[in-house]
């Protein structure tokens, strides 16, 4: 298998010295851990890595998968993304909160008449709401919500490269995959669990 400039380097750390904890290999690589977790988890869903509670990583060799790396990250996001969960503009923040749990999503996209996209409640947006108002559950999901044109949103045809930049560029965990460049029909969305097991499945 085919492993990036930095999987190789950690590979190489943990032929010389295992185990070593996630903290102690960002440090050598002078990076944060949350950057480099996406490389560890790689590593050990191959078999290369093996994660051992309160020990830390451990090298156990090399494993010949073949993954097509030009496939794997330049992958159109219309070919992996999943179904929006809608909610109407005038609905109460009541039923979002129903409607976030039940489908257990981590945000709703807010629609008007015409089905267009004019916001998302995060769990975050709920949160806060039911600080703010002495009667949250009243409170209309058009309130509650992060508005457009303040959603970074992406298209079919963004590459799995371009939709990952975009969720770590702006701290999001999802997006919305709207129809086309300046459209606001929400078709889908991708989010970085996604884009994870999208990884993962390609590695089998």
């Amino acid at each position: 298998m085919d492993f990036t400039k930095r999987q190789t380097t950690i590979i190489e750390m943990l032929k010389q010295t295992s185990p070593m904890t996630g903290d102690a290999i960002a440090h050598r690589l002078g990076l944060s851990v949350p950057t480099i977790r996406a490389d560890l988890r790689l590593l050990t869903a191959v078999d290369v890595l093996a994660a051992r509670p309160k020990v830390g990583y451990v090298y156990q060799g090399d494993q010949l998968i073949n993954v097509d790396y030009d496939d794997l990250y330049e992958k159109p996001i219309k070919d992996i993304m999943l179904p929006v969960t809608e909610i109407s503009d005038d609905a109460a923040m009541q039923e979002a909160v129903s409607k976030l749990f039940l489908k257990d999503v981590g945000s709703l996209y807010v629609t008007d008449a015409n089905h267009q996209l004019v916001g998302l409640i995060s769990r975050k947006d709920l949160l806060r709401a039911s600080f703010s108002s002495p009667n949250p559950e009243t409170m209309l999901a058009s309130i509650v919500m992060t508005r457009m044109p303040n959603i970074v949103t992406a298209t079919p045809e963004t590459t799995v490269r371009e939709a990952g930049d975009l969720l770590l560029k702006h701290k999001v965990d999802s997006l919305p995959v709207v129809a086309a460049k300046g459209s606001h029909e929400a078709i889908g969305k991708i989010t970085k669990n996604r884009i994870f097991q999208h990884f993962m499945e390609s590695a089998k």
